[in-house]
């Protein structure tokens, strides 16, 4: 088609066609005003209704624009684009008394000066829109719209201010902060506060750092179990994002998966079962986290979509630890702690699953990680924040759970009396692999008592601390008992308060 630049006939057009088949595989009726569309992404209406400070050529151009956009690329690519037309039509042209014709040069000022340095890449975003439609010849804009855009810096959305900033709130997660959540997501799900699938989808985000939309395309036959003299191996595929051109199971690539994460989706698996037979389902071809609604892209059907995924994640972190947590940070701090661990450019690109390394250099940009120094004075003021301890005070080892087991009780083998002195009770029935007493303060299963050398103990932990940290070993090493340092401090005052009362 031949440039018809601000020209309203609707003659070197051809008219919309009754039914149009998105790239994710939506099919809809682009002559009607609400176009109900979705991805994997999530789902929504456009509404062309709602533009009626414009004439019918520019929507239908519009609407032509769309239609290609959303044959060739994403969901959300054509989604994005419409949003940010729609941001600019109500900011400027729904002010208009009358039906607009042309997009003229004043409008695109007006704008503009709406706008701020944080703002302004939906004015690059209206760009290729207004662009693209003058190269597939039939523009909507004049040529001054055309030149100036042409022409214009235009600031790009500022991304990874959080990664370099190490922002608390929306950047990596501090290694405590990282403990307390894998500490509170397994208190939780041991005491039936949340269900499997939530427990999993976190453990998925620990450990692979995924973003929501791959996990929304996962599939039961993506988890690998192999047969070997060791017990089971395991293996997940995990499908592609970002990849352009390619469909959400186009591309897959194999990940190892510890045995933990192996065993956890495999009793997913099993809990499918019932929905599976319910739904009509194949086995294998079901989505690993089967969704309530069938959905309309073909060969996703009952797929979860990535934001009722990504609302999972945001609830479940919040409810179980307090903190405020979302799919992305969690991908933030995969790649930071690569980063401090000394891991290359490329090690990190393969870790994100990116296909190149010029999103990873943001990371390397960071401020170097602050390392609390933590005294005695500081883990008290911290123990009723951080919510170590996991267990319950008793006042005697009568009280205990297995107290009359003299096997169950727990010592400090550092601590001069060792033998007659113990710090409290295990009341777990089976075998324990944890390193005691370090990891029994933070253990739901431990009692301390209220009289045991808790003081004694915590001042020993914290003094290895500083001798670990003048002698410059890596704080990745003598952070570590960081947390049961604060759970030490918590059982002392809990102590104190019990022995008031």
């Amino acid at each position: 088609m031949r440039p018809i630049d601000g020209d309203t006939g609707l003659g070197d057009l051809p008219p919309l066609p009754d039914g149009v088949t998105t790239r994710d595989g939506m099919v809809f009726d682009p002559r009607h005003d609400h176009w109900p569309l979705g991805g994997l992404s999530h789902t929504r209406i456009l509404r062309f209704d709602e533009l009626d400070r414009l004439s019918p050529g520019i929507i239908q151009r519009l609407k032509w624009l769309l239609i290609i956009q959303f044959g060739e690329k994403s969901f959300s690519y054509g989604d994005n684009l419409f949003s940010n037309f729609l941001w600019f039509y109500r900011s400027v042209l729904s002010m208009l008394n009358s039906p607009l014709e042309r997009i003229e040069l004043s409008h695109i000022l007006s704008y503009k000066t709406m706008l701020n340095d944080t703002t302004e890449w939906k004015l690059g975003v209206l760009r290729i829109a207004l662009t693209d439609m003058s190269r597939l010849g039939f523009g909507i804009a004049s040529d001054e719209v055309l030149e100036y855009l042409a022409s214009a810096t235009i600031r790009g959305n500022i991304k990874g201010t959080s990664i370099r900033t190490r922002d608390p709130r929306k950047g990596a997660f501090s290694d405590p902060e990282l403990l307390t959540i894998q500490s509170a997501l397994n208190e939780a799900y041991a005491h039936g506060e949340i269900n499997p699938y939530n427990f999993a989808l976190v453990w998925l985000f620990l450990a692979f750092g995924c973003r929501p939309i791959q996990i929304a395309a996962m599939k039961e036959k993506d988890l690998l179990v192999s047969e070997t003299s060791e017990g089971k191996a395991y293996a997940l595929r995990i499908p592609r994002a970002k990849q352009t051109g390619s469909g959400h199971r186009d591309v897959l690539k194999a990940r190892y998966c510890s045995k933990q994460i192996g065993a956890l989706l495999e009793r997913v698996i099993e809990n499918n079962a019932l929905k599976r037979e319910m739904l009509h389902l194949e086995l294998g071809e079901a989505p690993l986290f089967i969704g309530r609604k069938k959905g309309r892209l073909s060969g996703l059907a009952y797929h979860r979509t990535s934001s009722s995924i990504g609302s999972s994640i945001d609830y479940t972190i919040e409810r179980i630890s307090g903190l405020k947590g979302n799919s992305r940070r969690f991908r933030i701090t995969l790649a930071q702690r690569a980063v401090d661990d000394g891991k290359d450019k490329w090690s990190v690109a393969e870790l994100l699953d990116h296909s190149d390394t010029q999103n990873v250099e943001v990371y390397f940009e960071a401020s170097p990680a602050m390392v609390l120094r933590l005294d005695r004075h500081l883990a008290m003021e911290l123990a009723p924040i951080a919510q170590a301890f996991a267990g319950v005070v008793v006042e005697s080892e009568e009280e205990a759970r297995r107290g009359g087991d003299r096997t169950s009780r727990i010592y400090d083998r550092t601590l001069v009396d060792n033998i007659t002195d113990p710090l409290g009770t295990c009341g777990q029935m089976s075998f324990c692999g944890l390193a005691a007493p370090y990891a029994c303060y933070t253990c739901r299963h431990f009692q301390p008592w209220i009289d045991g050398p808790h003081e004694a103990f915590m001042a020993a932990m914290i003094a290895d601390r500083k001798r670990q940290e003048d002698d410059a070993i890596s704080p990745k090493i003598f952070t570590i008992r960081d947390r049961s340092i604060l759970a030490a401090a918590e059982v002392i005052q809990l102590c104190s308060a019990e022995r008031a009362t």
